[in-house]
């Protein structure tokens, strides 16, 4: 594995620090956001919320985690108490920005190369029910083609709720987060990739050590923002980064596996023109020995 730098561990492979990673962005286009290195108390959040000028909802998720894996929006102490029960270490808060339109925009860049490409657009929408002013919130989720796929999930996140029914029409929305373990639609937004502006992408990279291949996941006010380059980055992916509008439901497996191996080759070409600059490859053993540690 040569795409490891200083800035991503392994290159984003895994066990990379997420908060060290956006630290490198120029701020302008990121959320405001704060590192808790250890388990942080009520206070400790209370009190940072108050220096960043902060307010619900925020932000809470894990430094090092995959697949939208303990990202939580928070909206009262109470949910903090609850999402700070299980003791986690190196928890990042962050500023939840209410923008609309989010986006995982995958880029890359060959180190003989001054400027990169954008090779993945996905949107991801979002997850919600539509009331019909007879059917409980539970019932909702069961006739719903996605929400029951995460039907465990939302009856816990909703136990209070189940028995609410909707009035007809009222849009009941269950994720404000692009995750699609969380139910998020995916869908392949890459009409966009020769629209938006790649000198931005090139700027904003070149701030990162040595980073070549990954994914922004980010949000804007708008389509047009976007391609002007007005948006917020949340989080930043490395190497283990797919080209998420693959899981559009309407792309064919054997188009999502092409589009796969095509972003695999990228960064066996990334690794050889490392290994050419000096670059030392982790070694089987060491990988082996850090997955294990994580699991």
């Amino acid at each position: 594995m040569t795409l490891a730098n200083p800035g991503m561990k392994y290159g984003g492979f895994f066990n990379y620090s997420k908060f060290n990673a956006l630290k490198q962005i120029p701020a302008e286009y990121l959320p405001k956001s704060h590192f808790f290195k250890t388990t942080p108390s009520l206070e400790d959040i209370k009190s940072t919320m108050d220096e960043l000028g902060l307010n619900f909802p925020i932000i809470l998720k894990p430094d090092e985690g995959e697949r939208g894996s303990g990202v939580e929006k928070i909206n009262s102490e109470e949910e903090i108490e609850n999402y700070l029960s299980s003791n986690p270490l190196g928890v990042i808060m962050q500023e939840f920005i209410t923008a609309n339109y989010e986006y995982g925009v995958m880029y890359v860049r060959r180190p003989s190369e001054q400027s990169g490409q954008i090779t993945s657009v996905v949107y991801k929408g979002e997850l919600f029910v539509v009331g019909d002013g007879k059917s409980t919130l539970f019932e909702l989720f069961k006739s719903h083609n996605r929400a029951i796929l995460y039907i465990d999930f939302l009856k816990e996140k909703y136990s209070n709720e189940l028995d609410l029914i909707l009035p007809e029409n009222k849009i009941f929305m269950l994720s404000k987060m692009g995750n699609h373990c969380r139910g998020a639609i995916f869908n392949d937004a890459n009409y966009l990739k020769e629209e938006l502006d790649i000198q931005v992408f090139d700027k904003i990279s070149s701030h990162v050590n040595d980073f070549y291949f990954g994914r922004y996941d980010l949000k804007a006010e708008s389509e047009e923002a976007l391609k002007e380059g007005r948006f917020k980055i949340m989080e930043l992916n490395g190497v283990n980064s797919e080209p998420a509008h693959i899981y559009d439901p309407g792309n064919s497996i054997i188009k999502a596996y092409k589009d796969l191996f095509s972003h695999w080759w990228k960064i066996y070409q990334i690794s050889k023109e490392n290994r050419k600059k000096g670059y030392q490859e982790t070694s089987f053993p060491i990988l082996v020995k850090s997955l294990m540690q994580r699991s």
